[in-house]
């Protein structure tokens, strides 16, 4: 998979500009105290760092320097602060690093850890050159802090080139005046019991939610003007890397919902201003679930969120509060969730699923504005691949996230997985390359790229499945959408080994993105004799992504047993008295015991000609009527015994036929000449039984033997015939034919009427029609 960050950008911007957009009158009288600092230029003077230089246009290595780390001095901020937000602006070429970590704290008190910072790839534009990190948070110990220091460690591997930073903000919150999470719990309780419980149409109930008019306590919290809604497909877990360590859960929500909703200004100069908080669901580490983005009816409803870019519709977006990346996790180590924030997860998650009927183990391809499908139950970076989030201690979750959703709900998934880090996967002793971010289904997968050149294929993998038994089966290989950074091979050519033979199935992975690709339903047996193998070599690219993810199957249930008429076919007409019978038994596990065959003069079968039984399957009949029959009715009937020793009665639908050989009649009924040298031939014919199909006429200049066809399987009673010489006279000669296939033979009718006895045109106005 590759998408570049512009599309990804343009993606998140053309959905919050359809979904979101921020009240249209904001007032300041409860807003939260923001403030900004920006260091720029010979603002970096104010610390120091060997190897490191300050110039009119940031901080950067000097000369000859290939390392360096700067370290600000304590920088005092303008208000005391609980949450904290960097943005910085800086020039990183090729084969170069540069690296950020900020440090806060309370007056002379000791320092809080050094938190590495990242870029938020989903809250940046990249034409703007601006990265920003993600919240920090102060312990609740101090409940806030009003002092704070950065580091920033340059690298290269060649001295003419240089990493910059031309310039980097802090934005200050203060958001500790609200109510704390035990007040807003007290609140939310006396408001449930004066509303009441209200129906949201799902049978798994939705678990306690702090609401939005409980927590959110500024007057901008309240508006709808811009809002979208979108019956949600997909749920997204994110983490909001903030503090593990603060226990003011209410006032980092609140601090959230300040940085996401304000638009940028001095005060706030990392402020997103989308209007309102980008997640729908935001859980803290006590399991206390918040209301998220503003929702008109957030029991049924599924407002358009900002927290996935182009996945913003269609999706819940669910925010652990917290840092929950790997314990190594470089600058920014995380911690497992907590068991009341991962119980409450599961909980919204489940209700969610219900509601919206999202088979979690599924992968859909029903986003509107997502190329491919994705995991109905996914972590943030199974989006696009470009973020950490949720944490790889949060992401490892979501096969027991699921498998928890699942049965709270009820689904059942009848699918037999055979992944490629199991036993029951082999592969070449290749180079291999693995998926990014445990990218994949069950969070693994492995990938190469194609070759069209067999003496460059070296890549190879082989799936053997256990298969319980013999059967027939659906089988699927999932296409991760992970980065390769280039596009899929559209020529993957799988070989599907199976009780009968090989198969050869050749598909785009590029067209089966994020998806289970299907290759087809085949007979296997049971035991691991059945496998499928890919190798790297296709027929149609080269240099292309190539994936050995997770294989399933799915046990088809056998077609019911059923039986069909062949001949003859309803409504059909035989012109022989001999009648050859034929229909078809389609069984699979069950035995027939019986056949029987029926023919009679009427629909109910009660006055029968013809009764035929046999102790085994028959599949045709023959029978003489010795005559015509205008109308006959058979039928084929079998019981089968199933396995479990059950009897059935299969029937063919009652067939209605009529038997016809009877030669119908024809002839020419009238001549007339036109005032040109046309002449108007006009003929008819009669059948009892089956009744005329059409007419076949010819034609002979007087005195010849032999005919010429003029019209041929004609139903018209009438047609201009021009003569090809009009100094002769011509005859004609018709055939008829009925729809059981009697035919006139040529030889029987004589010459009719001709142009001889044609009446010319004035005269046949007034005087009767000429006939034999």
């Amino acid at each position: 998979m590759y998408q570049t960050a512009k599309t990804l950008f343009l993606l998140g911007l053309f959905t919050l500009l359809v979904a979101v957009s921020w009240p249209q009158t904001k007032s300041t009288a409860a807003a939260p105290i923001m403030e900004s600092v920006t260091w720029q230029a010979e603002d970096f003077a104010q610390g120091s760092g060997d190897g490191t230089a300050v110039s009119s246009t940031g901080l950067t290595l000097d000369g000859t320097a290939v390392t360096a780390v700067y370290t600000s001095d304590p920088i005092y901020t303008p208000i005391n602060f609980n949450a904290l937000v960097t943005s910085w602006e800086a020039d990183v070429p090729a084969d170069t690093s540069l690296a950020i970590q900020v440090r806060t704290r309370q007056g002379s008190n000791n320092w809080s850890e050094w938190f590495h910072l990242e870029t938020h790839v989903d809250l940046v534009d990249e034409e703007d050159h601006e990265n920003l990190s993600d919240m920090i948070t102060v312990p609740e110990a101090d409940e806030t802090h009003d002092t704070i220091q950065f580091s920033v460690s340059f690298g290269r591997f060649d001295t003419a080139v240089s990493p910059e930073l031309h310039s980097i903000s802090f934005t200050f919150i203060d958001t500790t005046a609200g109510p704390t999470a035990e007040e807003l719990l007290a609140r939310q309780a006396a408001l449930d019991a004066a509303n009441g419980s209200k129906p949201d149409g799902t049978a798994y109930p939705r678990p306690t939610v702090i609401s939005r008019e409980v927590w959110c306590t500024s007057v901008d919290c309240d508006y709808t003007a811009g809002l979208a809604y979108d019956d949600a497909s997909h749920m997204i877990v994110h983490h909001t890397v903030s503090s593990n360590t603060s226990s003011n859960w209410a006032a980092t929500v609140r601090a959230i919902w300040a940085f996401h909703t304000y638009p940028a200004s001095d005060s706030c100069t990392s402020c997103r201003g989308w209007g309102d908080i980008g997640y729908n669901y935001l859980i803290d580490q006590n399991g206390l679930i918040y209301e998220g983005h503003m929702n008109q009816d957030y029991l049924n409803l599924d407002v358009v969120g900002t927290h996935a870019s182009g996945a913003n519709t269609g999706s819940m977006g669910v925010s652990l509060i917290g840092t929950f990346t790997a314990v190594d996790y470089p600058g920014l180590p995380g911690i497992a969730p907590p068991t009341a924030m991962r119980n409450s997860l599961v909980e919204l998650l489940s209700w969610k699923a219900d509601q919206r009927n999202i088979n979690v183990y599924e992968s859909d391809a029903t986003m509107p504005y997502v190329e491919g499908g994705r995991p109905n139950l996914m972590g943030h970076r199974d989006v696009y691949g470009t973020t950490e989030c949720p944490g790889d201690q949060a992401h490892q979750l979501l096969p027991w996230l699921r498998d928890q959703v699942a049965a709270n709900v009820g689904t059942v998934d009848e699918h037999l997985y055979t992944n490629e880090d199991s036993a029951q996967f082999t592969k070449s002793a290749a180079s291999w390359y693995e998926g990014g971010n445990e990218c994949g289904h069950n969070l693994h997968s492995y990938y190469t790229f194609s070759t069209m050149n067999p003496a460059e294929s070296a890549n190879w993998g082989i799936w053997r499945p256990v298969v319980p038994e013999n059967g027939r089966y659906l089988i699927q290989m999932y296409i991760p959408y992970c980065s390769t950074g280039k596009s899929e091979t559209d020529g993957a050519t799988y070989e599907v080994h199976h009780a009968n033979g090989v198969t050869t199935v050749v598909a785009s992975q590029q067209a089966s993105l994020g998806q289970w690709l299907t290759l087809g339903e085949f007979d296997l047996t049971a035991g691991t004799d059945n496998y499928v193998y890919l190798d790297d070599l296709t027929t149609t690219d080269s240099d292309l992504g190539l994936w050995f993810d997770g294989l399933r199957l799915l046990k088809m249930s056998p077609p019911p047993d059923e039986m069909n008429p062949i001949a003859p076919a309803a409504g059909s007409w035989l012109n022989d008295t001999q009648v050859d019978f034929s229909w078809e038994i389609i069984t699979t596990t069950s035995q027939v015991l019986t056949t029987t065959f029926t023919v009679s003069t009427d629909a109910a079968q009660s006055n029968q000609l013809v009764s035929q039984t046999w102790n085994t399957a028959v599949l045709n009949h023959s029978h003489d009527f010795g005559a015509e029959q205008p109308a006959l009715y058979w039928q084929a009937t079998a019981v089968v015994k199933h396995t479990d020793d059950t009897l059935e009665t299969l029937n063919t639908p009652v067939i209605q036929f009529g038997i016809d050989t009877t030669v119908p009649t024809s002839t020419i009924t009238a001549v007339y000449q036109m005032p040109t040298d046309d002449f108007l031939v006009q003929w008819s014919g009669s059948d009892n039984l089956s009744g005329l199909a059409g007419f076949t006429l010819a034609y002979r200049a007087q005195g010849e033997m032999d005919w010429t066809t003029w019209l041929t399987d004609t139903t018209a009673v009438s047609g201009f015939f021009t003569p090809p010489d009009p100094a002769q006279f011509y005859e004609f000669q018709i055939l008829a034919k009925d729809v059981a296939g009697n035919s006139q033979p040529a030889s029987t009718p004589a010459a009719d009427l001709g142009t001889e006895q044609a009446i010319p045109l004035p005269h046949a106005i007034m005087l009767p029609l000429i006939t034999k």
